[in-house]
This record gives C-alpha cells, structure tokens and sequence, in this order.
C-alpha cells in the first residue's frame, strides 16, 4: 500500500509541496514509476530555482534603504527569497539534484504528457464518484453499484473531456484506480468552475485558485473519496474492494484537515436514466 508522501502540510510551503507530491503520483500512479516522479520533481525545482536567482539581484539593498522601515523591508525580502531558496533547493536535492534532471525529458515534455492525462483523469474519477452516489442513494438500482454501470452511464452522458468509448473508459480506471480518489475531487472541482466561467482560459484560472487557496479541503475530500473506494465490495467483485488497497495511494496518518463537508447526491436526470437503462451481462454457461 503505497503511501502519498506530502511533508508537513502546515509548514512554509507545505501545501504547494502537497499539491505536486498530488500531481506527480496522479500522472505516474505505478509504484514502479518513481523515477518519473523524480525527474518531474526535480525539473519543476530546477525552474524554481532559476527563477529565483533571477530575482536576487532585483532584492533591495538593506544597506542602501531610505529609513529604518525600508531597511526591515529590504531585511524580510531577503529572509524571505533565503526561505524559498533553501525550500525549493531541498526538494530539487531529494529528487536527485542535476544528475535527475540530467536524464529528465524536459519540462515541456512533463506539461504536455500530464495535459493528455486529464481524460483519463476524469473518467477514472468519475467512475469512482458514480459507484459512490449509487451505493450511497440508489441501493435499489439492479445489480448494484459497479464499475460497468458506471462505464455504461459515461458511455451515454457526454460529459466535459472524458472519454466517450466503452474501451477508453475501462483502460483510464485500469491505468488511474489507484489515483480515483484525487481524479474524482478533480472532476468535482473542475465542474464547479466549468459552470461558473465561460472560457477555458477562465475555467484553468478558477482550478488554479481554488487548488492554491482550499488545497486543505481537497485533500479531505480526497480523503472521503478514498475511504469509500477501500471498503464498498460490488456485488460481483468476490469480496474485494473497489480500490485494490495494495496499489491505492492512501494519505498518511497525519491529517490536519476538517471533515469534508461535500455530500454526493443522488444522481438525476440523464445520469439517473442511463443507470435505469443499464442491463448486466448474462453470465456464460
């Protein structure tokens, strides 16, 4: 059972390194891939990096200030840009430094990679959020709440970049099951700031706010996400689980995050029919 390992979330910094640590095991879910991740960590630390260095020789001159208000200032701004340099610098050292970033593909490799993973992303989470509302509201439902009702429910209500083929379906839950918890929260977010913006542009900018300011939240939904996945058997799965606890990234005992507040509801209009229409295979004789 591999376990997401974010730091100390209530540290300086500690949530932007949580959503990354997020991030690289959504995009290489397979324990195996570790090295991806590194290369991805140190990468993304490299330009950091840089970026910082940049800025130093822009940082006021304590020494030169007009006062003693401008010398704190220019003293903050300097304790300040020391603190994300030491930060980051850490991070790019426990991905391997240069001799990682040295064998990586490039940055524009990893952004262009992980924009191709956001279907199978969603699909996967949605797959997971639409068992979890139907073992949570619709236990009348034939067959119960599974993975193919799922599928069959996707397959017929065209939602936003997820895939629309039964096969695209089953190979984004096969490749993201052990990332479905944090896929599902993704989809929950990007739907909100879909319906509440009208151009791509507004609606990355909304995801990208909202996952800086509430990451907290996500992970605690995230968290409920989780908990449903590990202990709802279907009714065919022979006892296991929806989540394979053995693949599933869990989150680590230290939690400091409130109750998730979000309640999945009921499924509704096309989604409720779809679930209706679904007929389970005949087993073969």
């Amino acid at each position: 059972m591999p376990v997401l390992d974010y730091g100390h979330l209530l540290a300086p910094g500690g949530l932007y390194r949580a959503q990354i640590a997020v991030r690289t095991v959504m995009a290489w879910p397979d324990i195996a891939d570790e090295q991806s991740r590194r290369e991805y960590v140190a990468t993304l630390m490299s330009i950091h990096l840089a970026d910082l260095k940049a800025k130093r020789d822009a940082l006021p001159d304590p020494a030169a200030a007009d006062g003693w208000e401008d010398t704190i200032l220019a003293i903050e701004q300097h304790e300040a840009w020391m603190a994300s340099h030491e930060e980051f610098e850490a991070w790019f050292d426990e991905a391997g430094g240069h001799a990682t970033v040295s064998m990586a593909p490039g940055f524009r490799f990893f952004e262009k990679d992980m924009e191709k993973r956001v279907g199978g992303w969603f699909a996967a989470g949605l797959i997971l959020a639409l068992v979890r509302r139907m073992a949570m509201h619709h236990a009348d439902l034939p067959g119960g709440a599974s993975v193919n009702k799922a599928v069959f429910i996707l397959e017929r209500v065209k939602l936003p970049n997820v895939p629309r083929n039964s096969h695209d379906l089953r190979k984004a839950w096969k490749t993201y099951k052990p990332v479905a918890h944090f896929c599902a929260v993704l989809f929950d977010w990007f739907m909100i700031a879909f319906t509440h913006n009208e151009t791509p542009e507004e609606v990355g900018a909304a995801m990208e706010g909202e996952l800086n300011e509430n990451f907290m939240m996500f992970l605690s939904e995230a968290e409920a996400y989780l908990e449903f996945g590990l202990a709802h058997q279907p009714l065919r799965a022979k006892a296991q689980t929806l989540l394979d606890p053995d693949e599933t990234w869990i989150l680590p005992q230290y939690r400091p995050w409130p109750g998730s507040p979000f309640k999945p509801q009921p499924l509704s209009g096309a989604l409720l029919e779809a679930a209706l229409d679904y007929r389970a295979p005949l087993p073969s004789v």
